[in-house]
């Protein structure tokens, strides 16, 4: 279930939470596709994963999908702080009524104004550990690698995420 209750009929992944899985831990990425909801991205946004192609995204459960032209000319029209790849994954989740998976402010930001679901992306981690599909013994271990290669990742947002998964 999501956060709001709801059951997860996809999740369109940018690419800070896909480069945070990568690096860390790969399997974690697995585990959320098959055990809450497909991975989609689009795939413009899996260029920016460099370490992560195609075919090994596909052996995690992850679903490239190609963007109609339409939503590529509405994400290159979008305004503000986000970056074209940012709205893709705004206009595709929209589209298809699926959640984003990303830790982008702005991104979240625009998804609430239109209520489209967000995840963040050791919140993921979090729902798989209250399923019974990752202990949290190991979801704190990929969150702090995650927190070493992502400066964004605070102290306080690993407090957080230990009161959340119950450490």
């Amino acid at each position: 279930m999501s956060p709001a209750g709801q059951k997860l009929t996809g999740l369109v992944a940018d690419a800070s939470v896909l480069i945070d899985y990568v690096e860390t831990d790969r399997s974690i990425l697995a585990l959320i596709s098959r055990r809450l909801a497909t991975i989609r991205v689009p795939s413009p946004v899996l260029e920016e994963v460099h370490r992560l192609s195609e075919t090994a995204g596909a052996a995690l459960g992850i679903d490239v999908v190609e963007p109609t032209l339409r939503q590529a000319l509405e994400a290159q029209g979008g305004e503000g702080p986000m970056s074209f790849k940012d709205w893709l994954c705004f206009v595709v989740a929209r589209d298809a009524g699926w959640s984003v998976l990303t830790n982008d402010m702005a991104l979240r930001k625009a998804c609430d104004s239109k209520g489209i679901p967000c995840v963040w992306g050791m919140e993921a981690m979090a729902m798989l550990v209250d399923a019974k599909h990752l202990s949290a013994a190991r979801a704190m271990v990929v969150a702090r690698k995650i927190a070493r290669i992502n400066p964004f990742i605070t102290d306080s947002i690993l407090d957080r995420f230990r009161d959340r998964i119950g450490l």
